[in-house]
């Protein structure tokens, strides 16, 4: 036997908590298979979530049989769900994690992997089963909302960032090749395994009487549910329906409504009686297929390497499956012509009516069960972590830390003082005053000067208000040192921060870093408790998400200064989101920019202070110039379209108020009153006199009500401001 392992699989998908989902089964597997080889397990289950009993129950379960059940009780957000993990797991040891990419849980373990923040030691597995943007390139369903890039961005990092990517069919790495990731090695052709003690059964010699078809899957779409009830409804017209048919599976949705309504309309017409059968586990599902009589069809229109097959052929049942995907490689190459059909309606229905004609017979699996479990146990055996990357610089080089203020006294003492408290011995602070007249904030600069000159460091004033980019662009300039970090004068450092920024930077050969920050309202000092997960949580330098909105980080970065110079700083408008532009411009350029899953600083929130608060005008500004280099990358006859997309975005985010849009001032009560009518309507012109009315101004509440009954005469509603 090898060497026993310490093994964490990490997963949102479980037997027991979630009722039979493919990939929770595979991890399953993974869990008794490497437990029974003698390796101790840990499952670490992300979401506070359960469609059964509660998760206490399943901890309690499954530790009577040999594995560590641990719920993370995580909120649904698959950013806070991968945050959680990379915090729980950042402070175990174990000698290797599994992961599947599917909502990218195990992105913040590939982010620290990759800049030396942890998992040195660990070999880091990616299990690829379902990719977000491939489900819904095959589930007729669009990708609506930028969470989905965002899912997607996280998903890629779970993968590419991994030591080892593994799929259970060549079929999906080929998929996600052109689909642009890039896997470590290419990645590799892991076949899925069955949980322990799954029953096994040879296939019967001859063909099976066939009486019932059962519709095998979830209840959508992508499981080719319209498929199946249109392939009915052709053998109903034909008169060759079967005695009987069941939906075995999950109620998912369609793109009308769930399932359930979807199936009133379909099957409106059938003679035939249907029943839903959505309360079975995987055991009682197969129980439910073995009964006499039934056959379970498969009518996806895309899989990777379905269970429902991989059960089928284990236990001996006859299926009719597409031939698509990767289910070609789960059966024995001589079955495939009697179980595999060709995809679409047509195919469909003349292998279901082939079955009810002449019987089913059952396959044999291209990868025995054994063989799959003997392939997984000695990948394992062999698995070692990648080589750490060699440091680029040693020693203590000066950091110079860049700030712009203007007219504040106690946040920017509490910003110095958090510099001052560095653990990193050698830096400089250059702080430019933007051109501030308030009394007490010069007479605070001009304090300073004393203990700046102790230390080097350097004070410098506009003489006039330049505003942040340029600010910041002059602070920069002025500095010494090779690397840089950028704070506002409102936030705080941890005394920890440029020791690990500096440190990831030379472990990743990155060329900018941002970070996670710890939110606190006030002008009054940080809090004194450390935060364990972050409000805001930026997911990195994915450039499609950054086209729409700001995952990138936030002004509080550090870089080199070679990357400074090579996308030339900070523009200089006056309005906001300089950082955001200078962060999709390096990504863009091609700049390593990683974003590191650990809270660096204290960021302070104003109440009225924010972006959101200096009016549409300047937001939308700001908005157009973290756009460019978006644009600018893009080739110009689609450029249009582009800022459509992004403009359109923003649009909607303004409607919503989400965002930044959120701190606008919300409309005035009488502007409400007002809106509520269209503007060239008679109505508006009165709801606006009532305004004025009610300000004492009776003379314009008069002309007002005179020009709507100019364009509504005999209107009653001008009676009241008119008389008569």
């Amino acid at each position: 036997m090898s060497r026993p392992q310490r093994i964490c699989l990490l997963t949102s998908d479980f037997p027991g908590p979630v009722r039979n989902g493919g990939m929770g089964t595979a991890f399953l597997a993974c869990a008794e298979r490497f437990r029974d080889a003698g390796h101790a397990v840990t499952v670490l289950f992300g979401p506070d979530y359960t469609e059964t009993l509660p998760l206490a129950h399943w901890r309690r379960h499954y530790a009577e049989r040999g594995l560590d059940f641990v719920p993370l009780h995580a909120p649904p957000e698959a950013r806070i769900v991968a945050f959680e993990a990379y915090r729980w797991l950042k402070a175990r040891r174990f000698d290797a994690i599994h992961f599947h990419e599917m909502r990218g849980i195990g992105h913040w373990l590939t982010v620290a992997k990759r800049c030396g923040l942890a998992f040195g030691e660990t070999a880091l597995v990616c299990q690829l089963h379902s990719p977000t943007l491939w489900h819904r390139a095959h589930s007729a369903e669009a990708v609506s909302d930028l969470g989905l890039l965002e899912t997607d961005w996280m998903e890629r990092q779970s993968a590419e960032g991994a030591d080892v990517a593994a799929a259970p069919s060549r079929y999906l790495l080929e998929e996600v090749a052109r689909m642009g990731w890039r896997l470590p090695g290419g990645g590799r052709v892991l076949p899925n395994m069955l949980p322990a003690g799954f029953p096994r059964a040879a296939p019967p010699e001859g063909p099976l009487p066939v009486e019932e078809l059962v519709f095998f899957g979830r209840l959508e779409t992508r499981k080719g549910l319209d498929l199946f009830c249109a392939a009915l409804s052709r053998l109903e017209a034909a008169g060759r329906a079967p005695a009987r048919v069941s939906f075995l599976g999950k109620v998912g949705q369609m793109e009308t409504g769930h399932a359930l309504a979807w199936l009133a309309e379909a099957a409106g017409a059938w003679r035939t009686p249907w029943r839903v059968v959505n309360d079975l586990d995987a055991e009682g599902a197969r129980a439910f297929l073995a009964a006499p009589g039934r056959l379970a069809v498969i009518a996806s229109r895309i899989e990777n390497a379905p269970y429902a097959v991989i059960e089928c052929l284990a236990a001996g049942l006859p299926f009719l499956a597409p031939r698509l995907g990767g289910i070609p490689e789960l059966v024995a190459e001589e079955d495939q012509a009697r179980v595999l059909y060709p995809p679409g309606v047509e195919g469909l229905a003349a292998a279901m009516a082939g079955a009810l004609e002449q019987g089913a017979r059952a396959a044999r699996p291209a990868v025995t069960p054994e063989e799959a479990t003997a392939a997984w146990l000695g990948f394992q055996a062999r698995l070692r972590p990648a080589p750490a990357a060699p440091a680029l610089v040693s020693g203590a080089p000066l950091v110079s830390v860049c700030m712009a203020t203007h007219e504040r006294v106690a946040p920017l003492a509490q910003a110095i003082a958090s510099i001052e408290a560095q653990t990193h011995p050698h830096i400089e602070l250059v702080l430019v005053d933007d051109a501030g007249r308030d009394p007490a904030a010069r007479a605070f600069l001009d304090a300073l000067a004393p203990r700046f000159a102790a230390r080097g460091w350097r004070v410098l004033r506009n003489e006039e208000n330049l505003f942040h980019g340029a600010s910041r662009r002059r602070a920069v300039e002025a500095a010494a040192g090779e690397f840089l970090l950028l704070m506002d004068d409102d936030n705080a450092a941890m005394p920890e921060a440029v020791e690990v920024f500096l440190r990831a930077l030379h472990h990743r050969g990155a060329d900018i870093l941002t970070c996670q920050s710890q939110a606190f309202a006030g002008a009054g000092p940080p809090p004194a408790a450390r935060a364990t997960r972050p409000v805001w949580i930026p997911v990195g330098p994915s450039a499609s998400l950054g086209a729409f909105v700001n995952a990138l980080g936030d002004t509080n970065m550090f870089f080199r200064r070679a990357a400074w110079e090579r996308l030339g700083g900070f523009t200089e408008e006056r309005c906001n989101f300089e950082d955001w532009e200078f962060l999709q411009a390096a990504v863009l350029a091609g700049l390593v920019v990683e974003c590191l899953p650990e809270i660096l600083y204290f960021y302070r929130v104003w109440p009225r202070a924010q972006t959101g608060a200096q009016g549409a005008e300047m937001l939308l500004a700001s908005h157009r110039r973290a756009a460019r280099p978006t644009l600018a990358a893009i080739p110009e006859p689609l450029r249009a379209a582009m800022r459509f997309a992004i403009e359109r975005e923003v649009a909607g985010q303004r409607a919503r108020r989400e965002g930044y849009w959120a701190r606008l001032p919300a409309a005035a009560p009488e502007q409400a009153l007002v809106n509520a009518h269209p503007p060239q309507s008679a109505e508006a012109l009165l709801a606006l006199a009532d305004v004025v009315a009610a300000n004492g101004q009776e003379e314009t509440a008069r002309a007002l009500a005179e020009q709507a009954l100019r364009l509504a005469p005999g209107h009653p509603g001008a009676r009241r401001f008119l008389g008569g």
